[in-house]
Protein backbone atom coordinates (compact mmCIF):
# COMPACT_ATOMS: atom_id res chain seq x y z
CA UNK A 1 0.00 0.00 0.00
CA UNK A 2 1.46 3.43 -0.71
CA UNK A 3 1.05 6.40 1.27
CA UNK A 4 -0.43 9.62 0.67
CA UNK A 5 1.09 13.23 2.02
CA UNK A 6 -1.18 15.08 3.72
CA UNK A 7 -0.37 18.70 5.74
CA UNK A 8 -2.17 18.99 8.45
CA UNK A 9 -2.68 22.32 10.76
CA UNK A 10 -3.39 22.09 13.94
CA UNK A 11 -4.57 24.22 16.76
CA UNK A 12 -1.62 24.12 19.69
CA UNK A 13 -3.21 22.96 22.07
CA UNK A 14 -4.18 20.10 20.09
CA UNK A 15 -0.94 19.49 19.37
CA UNK A 16 0.35 19.67 22.74
CA UNK A 17 -1.98 16.89 23.83
CA UNK A 18 -1.24 14.92 20.74
CA UNK A 19 2.43 15.21 22.06
CA UNK A 20 2.11 14.67 25.67
CA UNK A 21 -0.10 11.38 25.21
CA UNK A 22 2.28 10.20 22.20
CA UNK A 23 5.35 10.05 24.65
CA UNK A 24 3.22 8.48 27.41
CA UNK A 25 2.64 5.78 25.15
CA UNK A 26 6.19 5.38 23.56
CA UNK A 27 4.69 6.64 20.07
CA UNK A 28 5.15 9.11 17.63
CA UNK A 29 3.01 11.88 17.20
CA UNK A 30 2.25 10.52 13.71
CA UNK A 31 1.40 6.61 14.98
CA UNK A 32 -0.69 8.53 17.48
CA UNK A 33 -2.43 10.48 14.53
CA UNK A 34 -3.09 7.66 12.77
CA UNK A 35 -4.59 5.50 15.55
CA UNK A 36 -6.80 8.73 16.32
CA UNK A 37 -7.84 8.82 12.32
CA UNK A 38 -8.96 4.99 12.23
CA UNK A 39 -10.71 5.62 15.63
CA UNK A 40 -12.55 8.02 14.19
CA UNK A 41 -13.02 6.53 11.03
CA UNK A 42 -15.03 3.45 12.82
CA UNK A 43 -16.88 6.02 14.15
CA UNK A 44 -18.48 7.94 11.05
CA UNK A 45 -19.11 4.60 9.69
CA UNK A 46 -21.38 3.43 12.95
CA UNK A 47 -23.42 6.27 12.45
CA UNK A 48 -24.28 5.18 9.01
CA UNK A 49 -26.19 2.14 10.50
CA UNK A 50 -29.53 3.23 12.41
CA UNK A 51 -29.34 2.42 15.95
CA UNK A 52 -25.41 1.56 16.41
CA UNK A 53 -23.35 3.99 18.04
CA UNK A 54 -19.85 4.32 19.53
CA UNK A 55 -19.76 4.29 23.40
CA UNK A 56 -16.75 4.69 25.75
CA UNK A 57 -16.67 2.63 28.86
CA UNK A 58 -14.13 4.00 31.81
CA UNK A 59 -13.42 3.55 35.18
CA UNK A 60 -14.60 5.61 37.62
CA UNK A 61 -11.75 6.93 39.77
CA UNK A 62 -12.02 5.64 43.63
CA UNK A 63 -14.65 3.64 42.43
CA UNK A 64 -16.07 0.85 41.37
CA UNK A 65 -18.20 2.64 38.77
CA UNK A 66 -18.15 2.41 35.43
CA UNK A 67 -19.23 5.30 33.20
CA UNK A 68 -20.66 4.99 29.72
CA UNK A 69 -20.30 7.92 27.37
CA UNK A 70 -22.13 7.55 23.62
CA UNK A 71 -19.48 9.28 21.25
CA UNK A 72 -21.65 11.20 18.87
CA UNK A 73 -20.13 13.24 15.74
CA UNK A 74 -21.47 16.44 14.78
Amino acid sequence: MTEQRYTLTLPAEIYEELRIQAERRGMTIKELVRQCLKLGLIAIKLEETPDSGLFIKERLPDSDGIRETRLILA
